[in-house]
């Protein structure tokens, strides 16, 4: 069924328990409400415009119901978290928990390619520190 469902993201524990995990429970008696935040700072709300883990329209759902409190940016690329996935988004990240500066509403920061695999993989393995064994 995953594969089906999710072709793109076979294999993810977060997709399987997302998908997999609610099969045969009856329907939720405790339905999701809209978002009402009151008395707080602005709120950087950020998401990758791919992530397969919490997806993109969620984002834009949730700051279209809390558009007086949040400023949302996007990230055009791949993957879970924003935070460092770019210079653009560490900068932005990084500015708001420092000194709760905010870019502008709506700010995309591009994707970038993310490390190639080949690279990874020929790289050399590091000897760990520690005690060496005496013959």
């Amino acid at each position: 069924m995953e594969n089906r469902v999710a072709p793109n993201t076979r294999g993810s524990s977060i997709g399987h328990g997302a998908m997999m995990g609610c099969v045969g429970y009856p329907k939720a008696t405790n339905p999701q409400h809209p978002l009402k935040i009151k008395n707080a700072p602005k709120i950087l709300l950020t998401n990758a415009k791919y992530d397969p883990a919490t997806v993109y329209e969620w984002a834009v759902n949730a700051h279209r119901q809390s558009r007086d409190t949040t400023v949302f940016v996007t990230y055009e690329g791949w993957g879970h978290g924003v935070y460092d996935r770019s210079e653009c988004t560490l900068k932005i990240n990084n500015e708001y928990m420092v000194s709760l500066k905010l870019p502008r509403n709506g700010t995309s920061c591009a994707a970038v390619e993310p490390p190639a695999e080949a690279s990874i993989q020929s790289a050399k393995p590091k000897v760990p520190a520690g005690p060496f064994s005496v013959r």
